[in-house]
């Protein structure tokens, strides 16, 4: 069973990843689903019943997600979090732009300790990875945990 670095690693995999909405293949294209997709994939995640996570994908968003099509999915496969600040490294953040959550990402731990973030970032047009600062952290919506890791955070 993939631990916590290991998510992180395979995340690591895909930076510099070119941005392509509703992509899914690391190194050609991917968005920031995708790239958690991509990532459970990879590692063979599954839901609680066993399922595997990537066989609930589906690319028929629009490329600016609203109200609430892109919590719904994320939320019926990873477990939300009672808090959106109980996040930890190999989390999978969801962000709000303007109003509606519109983004994820997920949690890694920087060298120098601090916490930061993997996610393919439209606006810079690749994956990348940097510090989960407060401005980032004023668009958390919600936190969710890969069920793989709800026994490792205890």
């Amino acid at each position: 069973m993939p631990d916590a670095q290991q998510i992180i690693d395979c995340a690591r995999g895909y930076l510099g990843t070119p941005f392509h909405h509703q992509g899914r293949l690391k190194g050609v294209g991917v968005d920031c689903i995708g790239l958690v997709v991509g990532v459970a994939d990879s590692l063979g995640l599954t839901d609680d019943k066993g399922i595997l996570l990537a066989s609930f994908d589906h690319a028929d968003y629009p490329p600016t997600p609203a109200g609430e099509s892109l919590k719904r999915p994320v939320s019926l496969h990873l477990c939300e979090l009672p808090s959106a600040g109980e996040y930890q490294p190999a989390d999978v953040l969801l962000f709000r732009f303007h109003q509606d959550p519109q983004h994820v990402g997920i949690v890694s731990r920087l060298p120098d300790g601090e916490l930061g973030i993997i996610h393919c970032y439209a606006s810079i047009g690749k994956v990348v990875e940097h510090r989960l600062n407060d401005t980032w952290k004023r668009l958390i919506v919600a936190a969710f945990r890969f069920p793989q890791l709800l026994t490792d955070s205890t």
